[in-house]
């Protein structure tokens, strides 16, 4: 059976990736009007839930749903991918597929960000706090995090987990190579723009549309502060090595570290909540959400479980009943 277009396309640069994963991709990362000529692929922190919102808000969306799952805020629902009402590549036929990646005047476009701030804003917002559905606690630390005064994973720790226990071509996307998750070799974007200059890739965005006003982001999946620190010249090396294809082919400078620390070191400040109390707050707090998703997703099987057992009770009964032999009324007689 031949793959869609986009599909093919994608698995004659990319031979290691299995059909299934690139149409799963494809269906949750693009978003396309036909009508306005555009084509958005979100890379997974970088200003991807800005880039959402904005895309609800150009679309006229319906508020968002609370669906799906696991999210902590209820704006973090914006990531299901329903509540982006705009299709997917997946949801073209073959010759549109075609028009959509091909078509010079169809705007391609995706944002990303260095890798270096990128990973620490993963560690901050997904590793710290043990947010639901990115939980490495316990494999990292082989431990569920303790009830009390927790130790916290470090950045190190992190960075040494992934380099040695993941393919970073197609892991987990909030740490996945940009380029990787981008297919970059098989997709031909119009605009890469950069989350350190996003005013400039907005700017192309608006052209596109014929908007007369500036599109403008909200700021809505900020991390909080740390002063646990990140980078020194050995972990700067290592990122480095493990994203090079980032750093060389979105053009990042591999001495970008220092000015990325020197920013986390002005932007830690001592505010009124210290810091171990804030993130034993929210450690606790997502591993509760997570134990609740949980047992939301096993009452919601449970009443397939209940119809299933009814069904087969009754068709059990009428199985019995075809075979229990049909009692006709005699008249009593009475007795001598």
């Amino acid at each position: 059976m031949p793959y869609p277009h986009a599909v093919g396309a994608i698995l004659d640069r990319y031979g290691y990736l299995e059909p299934e994963s690139v149409i799963s991709r494809l269906r949750y990362s693009t978003f396309v009007n036909l009508a306005r000529r555009y084509m958005y692929f979100e890379v997974p922190k970088a200003a991807c839930t800005e880039m959402k919102q904005l895309l609800r808000g150009l679309e006229g969306a319906p508020p968002i749903k609370i669906i799906g799952g696991p999210e902590t805020r209820r704006d973090m629902f914006v990531h299901v991918r329903e509540n982006v009402p705009l299709p997917s590549l997946m949801d073209l036929d073959n010759r549109t597929q075609r028009e959509v990646l091909e078509s010079p005047d169809f705007y391609r476009f995706t944002f990303v960000r260095n890798p270096y701030s990128r990973l620490v804003s993963t560690w901050k917002s997904k590793i710290l706090s043990c947010a639901p559905g990115h939980d490495l606690y316990e494999a990292i630390r082989g431990h569920p995090p303790e009830l009390q005064n927790k130790s916290l994973v470090t950045f190190r720790e992190f960075v040494e987990y992934i380099g040695i226990n993941c393919d970073l071509r197609v892991c987990n996307p909030h740490w996945r190579r940009q380029v990787d998750h981008l297919l970059f070799e098989a997709l031909s974007f119009s605009c890469v723009g950069t989350v350190e200059n996003i005013a400039a890739g907005l700017s192309r965005f608006q052209q596109h549309l014929g908007l007369p006003e500036p599109l403008l982001l909200g700021r809505s999946n900020t991390t909080a502060p740390t002063a646990l620190p990140t980078y020194n010249p050995e972990m700067a090396e290592k990122v480095y090595m493990l994203y090079r294809d980032d750093f060389e082919k979105l053009g990042y400078d591999r001495n970008g570290w220092q000015a990325s620390e020197q920013a986390r070191v002005q932007t830690t400040g001592s505010g009124a909540v210290p810091e171990e109390k804030f993130y034993d707050e929210i450690i606790e707090r997502n591993i509760i959400i997570t134990q609740l998703f949980r047992e939301c997703e096993r009452l919601r099987a449970r009443p397939r479980w209940i119809s299933w057992s009814v069904n087969f009770i009754s068709a059990g009964k009428r199985q019995q009943q075809r075979h229990v032999p049909s009692v006709r009324s005699v008249p009593l007689q009475r007795q001598p």
